[in-house]
């Protein structure tokens, strides 16, 4: 007998079952494969942001929107206090210090902030009365001005800067950061960019003007044809060529604009006439 007839392999025929039929599918299609990645990503619960942190945000936001507008506001909120040609008036700050005006001048402050820093801008003469405490800055373009406590007087039109100290103590200070201290009855003057000091000074000469009574020594007539017009809001019409010729003298407001002008022009050979309603123009005589 052969052996090799009779011998039956289980294996063999395991194989010819298996891989007789046909070739085994061992990679699945693209769109199965998307398939069972979406239902896993499906399954998975999305982190939801609590309510409580949500509402955290928006409330940190709000403030600091909160923050920045009141900031803005602080910064930015300002008072300004205007005095017309042909008057005076007080102007009264938040700490009670006071500013009494004369004609045709201008300051601004920020009353929100008033009590952290006392600063102003200011344009014009006036006469300050400052309260004791913190310092008390007072800004012009051609100066500054600063004390603690104290009295003084500003005179701060186009490029003519001037403070007088009645009491107290006071700082100016120039554009080119040239300081002074002033004691009662010192004046200074800027001439030329530099800061002159005048020690006992007849302070009642710069605060005439708070009795209408305005005095000059040797000022260039356009600055006192300049003053008259504010103080009677009226326009003079000067001859340019007589803008830098010295006048001394001094007049009351209880006077006329005519009579006035007829104080100045007399003693400088000059003459004036009426144009028209508030218009005059000054001339040399001759």
């Amino acid at each position: 007998m052969n052996d090799k007839k009779l011998h039956n392999d289980p294996l063999a025929g395991f194989e010819k079952d298996l891989f007789g039929k046909g070739k085994i599918k061992w990679e699945k299609s693209k769109a199965d494969v998307w398939d069972e990645l979406q239902r896993k990503i499906d399954d998975k619960p999305a982190y939801v942001i609590p309510k409580h942190q949500n509402w955290i945000q928006w409330a940190a936001a709000a403030v600091a929107l909160i923050i920045l507008g009141v900031g803005g506001v602080f910064s930015y909120y300002q008072t300004t206090i205007e005095c017309q040609p042909g008057e005076h008036r007080v102007a009264e700050l938040p700490d009670g210090s006071t500013v009494e005006m004369n004609a045709a001048s201008k300051l601004v402050y920020y009353p929100l902030k008033w009590s952290l820093q006392r600063k102003l801008k200011f344009e014009g003469e006036g006469f300050f009365n400052v309260e004791k405490g913190s310092p008390f800055t007072v800004h012009s373009v051609n100066g500054t001005t600063r004390v603690l406590g104290t009295s003084f007087n500003i005179y701060a039109r186009n490029e003519n800067y001037r403070v007088t100290c009645l009491t107290g103590k006071v700082q100016v200070t120039a554009p080119n950061d040239e300081k002074v201290i002033l004691l009662p009855q010192n004046h200074v003057e800027l001439e030329e960019g530099k800061l002159v000091v005048t020690k006992m000074f007849k302070t009642e000469k710069a605060i005439s003007w708070k009795q209408n009574y305005f005095f000059f020594a040797g000022r260039p007539l356009k600055e006192v044809i300049d003053e008259i017009e504010r103080q009677y809001a009226v326009t003079i019409k000067l001859d340019p060529q007589l803008n830098n010729r010295n006048f001394g003298s001094n007049f009351s407001k209880q006077y006329s604009i005519e009579d006035v002008l007829d104080f100045v022009c007399k003693p400088m050979n000059l003459k004036f006439e009426k144009q028209a309603n508030n218009v005059y123009i000054v001339t040399d005589e001759s």
